[in-house]
């Protein structure tokens, strides 16, 4: 083994190597061309980029800071957020100890995908359905949006 090992270590490369290692080098410094924004549906990385320059942080901070600034009642929003906060710690929590016991996370995996099944086959699968659900959730968005 270590006789084959060192033989491999000190064996020159063949000629295919050189070609390979040759073209690699080539195209490491050939320039990259433009392409269009969308190629079959996709976008670009050139489009993304250009979106992300759009994006300015100091813009969203001075929305944050005057929208704080309108706020009357801080001291419910810091309540809320310090809730919001406990309740994601909570449940993070709660999933990591759930996620210890061994064969608990297989079957919650299984009712996941059990109810999953029934939902799909409920609500989606058929025509009438779907226009339920959809019934559904416009009820709950205009509920919820205070519209009823």
């Amino acid at each position: 083994l270590t006789t084959t090992t060192t033989t491999m270590m000190t064996a020159r490369p063949t000629a295919t190597h050189a070609r390979h290692a040759t073209a690699a080098r080539a195209a490491a410094v050939r320039p990259t061309t433009a392409r269009p924004a969308m190629i079959s549906g996709r976008v670009s990385t050139r489009d993304v980029s250009m979106r992300a320059e759009k994006f300015n942080s100091d813009d969203v901070l001075k929305t944050i800071a005057d929208k704080w600034e309108e706020t009357e009642n801080k001291s419910t929003v810091i309540t809320y957020v310090a809730g919001a906060t406990a309740a994601v710690w909570l449940s993070s929590t709660l999933v990591g100890a759930i996620n210890a016991v061994p064969l608990l996370p297989k079957i919650m995996e299984l009712v996941g995908l059990g109810y999953s099944t029934w939902f799909v086959y409920r609500y989606v699968l058929f025509k009438d359905s779907r226009k339920e659900l959809v019934e559904q959730v416009d009820a709950l968005v205009s509920r919820v949006s205070g519209e009823e």
